[in-house]
């Protein structure tokens, strides 16, 4: 699993750096139409529909990071409060069940791309590319609780946030 936990640890950084790109993206683009609309007193048409797409690909880049970092909220006072053996095998219970879901999420993701017909207005891209992202993220997240298990399985202490060189 080392490699995986290697490989997964790079998408992580790579993501994050293309979340905070689209969230600059943002920022420039909201910037020009103020100044836009500052100095020309007229706004720019087109940038509403590119901030969109730069906050759905934010959030849905930063959506595996945010498990990968362990930076996601959890409510787990009482399988804290277990013997050791009941918070493994509530671990490993969790870890199923997420890898379950996001499996039958992605199982449904080729029909769920196809509906999405249609450009984004002022935009050029096709709807689905909204999407791509998010079921990446979905593909990894499951990688990564599939890593996890196998790391419950060999009797490994949940995995810490580590930086990509620290794996």
């Amino acid at each position: 699993m080392p490699i995986l936990d290697r490989i997964l640890a790079a998408i992580d950084r790579l993501f994050l750096v293309g979340a905070n790109a689209a969230l600059l993206a943002m920022l420039v683009v909201t910037a020009l139409n103020i100044a836009s609309r500052a100095l020309f007193e007229q706004g720019l048409m087109w940038a509403f529909p590119i901030s969109i797409v730069c906050f759905v690909w934010m959030t849905f880049l930063g959506f595996f990071v945010v498990y990968r970092q362990n930076k996601d909220i959890t409510v787990d006072f009482l399988l804290n409060a277990m013997p050791a053996p009941a918070r493994l095998a509530g671990r490993m219970l969790v870890d199923i069940a997420v890898i379950a879901f996001l499996l039958i999420l992605l199982r449904e993701a080729p029909e769920l791309i196809q509906r999405q017909v249609g450009n984004i207005e002022m935009v050029g891209l096709q709807r689905y590319w909204l999407s791509i992202p998010f079921f990446v993220s979905c593909a990894l997240i499951a990688l990564h609780f599939l890593s996890d298990l196998v790391h419950a399985l060999r009797g490994h202490a949940p995995r810490e946030h580590h930086p990509v060189g620290d794996i």
